[in-house]
């Protein structure tokens, strides 16, 4: 019988670290082992990594006694060199400046005593699609796509369990959010802003999040309805030529504008029908736990 390999799967964010552990196969997630520490992004790099460490080592003391510990998968936003595990942020995105060309990879492996290639780093948005793609929305399929939809709009482009960012079958990097979309880019269509901007321009209520825009469609709101009809078509168009050309299989979606997917759901299928495309779109069924479950994959 084949022996079950473990990782600890962290997810970073600008306020704090979650992370658990998870055995590396079958993508379960110990039982009480996780773990969750306050720090906020604009602390000294002493202070972050120092949180981040306590985290990890409090995490690991719930491992299995002589069980078989394969290392830490870190999932961290960018810009991150994530192969050498160093920061590369600047006051351009105004997070972890403090870590700007630190080597947080040698630091945790000082202080958690661990070999550096026990310490592997991903991007979340890619560690999000590796986790929906081995053990969630996407197991079984070949080629994946997934998207995030919520402050922006995140795309990665999976196929056979490798993320591809470049080739002919992908746009650049697999970003979409860039990309020319109407009078704008992608991300200014498919993100919190688009609804909460829209809405608030023809509606006497003001709201600030989608949850209330889809609270008011359910109850028949007719400008909260068209919305979501809006977004669904929107949605279908611009992703029609990279589905085909990356030859995906399912779509799957994260954030929180993919849990009203039931309010834009007809609109988006109408129009890919309409273009003659066939793929079924899925919601994430890993919600906050996929970043970490993708971040373990690394020691597949």
């Amino acid at each position: 019988m084949k022996e079950s390999k473990y990782s600890i799967g962290c997810d970073i964010g600008g306020s704090h670290i979650c992370c658990t552990i998870i055995e590396v196969e079958t993508g379960n997630v110990l039982e009480k082992s996780f773990v969750s520490m306050m720090v906020n992004h604009a602390e000294p790099k002493e202070v972050l990594i120092d949180t981040w460490a306590k985290a990890i080592i409090a995490c690991k003391k719930q491992l299995p006694e002589n069980s078989r510990f394969v290392g830490v998968g870190i999932a961290i936003p960018g810009p991150f060199n994530y192969e050498e595990g160093i920061g590369l942020f600047d006051n351009s995105n105004k997070k972890f400046i403090d870590l700007k060309d630190v080597n947080v990879k040698e630091a945790l492996s000082k202080t958690l005593a661990l070999p550096k290639d026990q310490i592997q780093f991903v991007n979340d948005a890619t560690a999000f699609s590796l986790g929906c793609f081995w053990y969630g929305s996407g197991k079984g399929s070949n080629q994946m796509v997934a998207i995030t939809l919520g402050t922006g709009f995140g795309s990665s482009f999976i196929s056979k369990g490798k993320v591809i960012e470049e080739g002919d079958t992908v746009p650049e990097n697999g970003y979409l959010w860039d990309k020319p979309f109407k009078e704008g880019i992608a991300d200014d269509y498919f993100s919190t802003r688009w609804f909460v901007n829209s809405f608030n321009a023809v509606s006497d209520e003001e709201v600030k999040g989608v949850k209330r825009i889809a609270e008011l469609a359910k109850l028949g709101n007719t400008d909260a309805v068209s919305l979501f009809n809006k977004f669904g078509h929107n949605l279908a168009s611009c992703l029609s030529d990279y589905v085909i050309n990356f030859n995906a299989d399912v779509v799957v979606m994260g954030g929180n504008i993919a849990e009203a997917f039931d309010l834009f759901k007809p609109s988006l299928y109408s129009e890919l029908r309409m273009r003659g495309i066939e793929i079924p779109f899925k919601v994430s069924i890993l919600k906050e736990s996929a970043a970490m479950l993708g971040a373990v994959t690394l020691f597949k």
